[in-house]
């Protein structure tokens, strides 16, 4: 199998392992950890809510669950707005567990004690819009923002806790690329007893696309939505009520 991004891989690369080990998502955790050998299903959805549905409905289709982390707030998207608020109730649905994907930067506006009530009040938004409570947080970005102010949260399972990251094998396919011990490893199916897969569905698609091309592909989509939107504020403004009195008043005195 070559090193590709196309969903023939990805099916390929779960079956494989699937064979030696058991699926587990991070909820499964609360009461300890499950019996080895395991692999924990991670989807980080950084950007794409539509391409995180497309995955987990295919997942669903094969018998296969993860845990779909979610932010609750990005300026890629909004999961309180009426495009993506039944995003989080489908992945329910469909049997994926939900997680808050947790961005630092949103809490830096306030006062560092506020900062565990922020994630609580995020992480019970995100509950309410998924019909399911969240057990599971994951920080956005860890590389790029340090240290992780909640790797001590004991409210929730923390997916970079060590039992995650260090006392399992952690791969990831993060900005559309395989390390190469991590590619190693799937490609010879020499798989640890514990392994922490994190597999970002933005990357996966039926063709192998380049890198640029996805992530060029993103915000062509973000700058059409917002196009849209205007479009549509300036057709909601042409018929309100007020407008028109104001235009025919405003024509009469010329």
């Amino acid at each position: 199998m070559r090193d590709r991004f196309d969903y023939a891989t990805y099916w390929w690369i779960l079956a494989r392992i699937g064979q030696s080990h058991r699926r587990v998502r991070f909820r499964d955790f609360t009461a300890g950890d499950p019996p080895a050998p395991f692999f924990i299903l991670r989807h980080d959805v950084d950007y794409s809510p539509d391409a995180a549905l497309r995955l987990a409905e295919q997942e669903a289709e094969r018998g296969l669950f993860a845990t779909y982390f979610l932010l609750v707030g990005t300026r890629y998207y909004n999961l309180a707005s009426p495009e993506h608020a039944h995003v989080a109730r489908r992945l329910v649905e469909l049997g994926h567990e939900i997680g808050l994907h947790y961005d630092v930067n949103s809490f830096r506006a306030f006062a560092r004690p506020e900062w565990s009530h922020l994630l609580e009040a995020q992480a019970r938004l995100l509950g309410d819009l998924a019909g399911a409570p969240v057990a599971s947080i994951a920080m956005h970005q860890p590389a790029l923002h340090g240290e992780d102010p909640f790797r001590d949260e004991r409210r929730f399972i923390n997916a970079c806790d060590a039992r995650f990251m260090r006392d399992t094998t952690y791969v990831s396919d993060s900005c559309r690329a395989w390390r190469d011990s991590g590619w190693a490893m799937l490609a010879s199916g020499d798989v640890p007893k514990r392994l922490h897969l994190n597999l970002h569905p933005i990357n996966w698609s039926e063709d192998d696309r380049g890198r640029e091309a996805i992530f060029r592909s993103v915000h062509d989509e973000l700058c059409e939505e917002i196009r849209r939107a205007g479009d549509d504020l300036l057709a909601k403004i042409a018929v309100h009520s007020g407008v028109g009195e104001h235009e025919r008043r405003r024509r009469s005195r010329s």
